[in-house]
């Protein structure tokens, strides 16, 4: 793990350019509330270790209560322009050695399911449950084209808190309005909400029915 700061000035710019749609992305960014870390190549195990330590620490620091909107981000040096296809074998090769390399030490999150068909799925990392939100520069959609493959995880617990203060809605909302304005219009992954596993949605690629996730937990 490097803290590099030409990478840093690079999810800076991306998050917050005109094409990110994401406005808590970007709220996250301006409070400070985004931790960042970059690694060497997507789908390594070693970045995978190094990530599961980092998310541990993460997961241990942050306050989740102290600011609206909080991330930890992982970018990658590469590799660069792959396909979508690609690109989703390599996220879920990578989410797979961090759960390797977690699963020794922590148990999966309290009331989520490990089984990614299920709709009761999040990703878990140091008993925490997260989101998983996969962009890279190939990318379909216009906001979710970083110069290099990125990976954001984000908190169920903070969505919760999101939803607890009636916000969750308005939020989306304004993510709709604004995705259809960069990219005509809005992001079927944003239309599964709720219906579906997650799983189907971490890499942005739209799935056939029939689709099976590769990932596996350990225990």
């Amino acid at each position: 793990m490097t803290v590099d700061v030409s990478a840093a000035t690079e999810v800076g710019q991306f998050l917050l350019g005109d094409s990110f749609a994401c406005l808590a992305g970007r709220s996250a960014w301006r409070q400070g509330g985004i931790t960042h870390r970059h690694y060497t190549w997507f789908g390594d195990d070693t970045a995978a270790e190094q990530m599961a330590e980092d998310l541990e620490a993460y997961v241990a620091a942050v306050d989740w209560a102290a600011k609206p909107f909080t991330s930890f981000v992982a970018t990658f040096s590469g590799p660069l322009n792959v396909s979508e296809i690609e690109f989703e074998q390599l996220l879920w090769q990578q989410l797979q050695a961090v759960h390797d390399h977690d699963s020794r030490t922590h148990s999966w999150a309290e009331g989520y399911d490990r089984d990614p068909s299920s709709g009761a799925f999040a990703y878990s990392v140091a008993g925490h449950p997260f989101f998983v939100i996969g962009l890279h520069e190939t990318h379909r959609r216009v906001g979710r084209r970083p110069p290099f493959p990125m990976l954001a995880f984000n908190s169920h617990h903070q969505f919760d808190r999101i939803k607890a203060a009636g916000l969750w809605d308005r939020l989306a909302e304004k993510i709709r309005k604004q995705d259809i304005e960069l990219q005509g219009n809005i992001n079927p992954n944003l239309l599964e909400y709720g219906e579906l596993s997650e799983a189907r949605r971490y890499s942005g690629r739209p799935k056939p029915a029939d689709w099976a996730c590769p990932f596996s937990a350990r225990g």
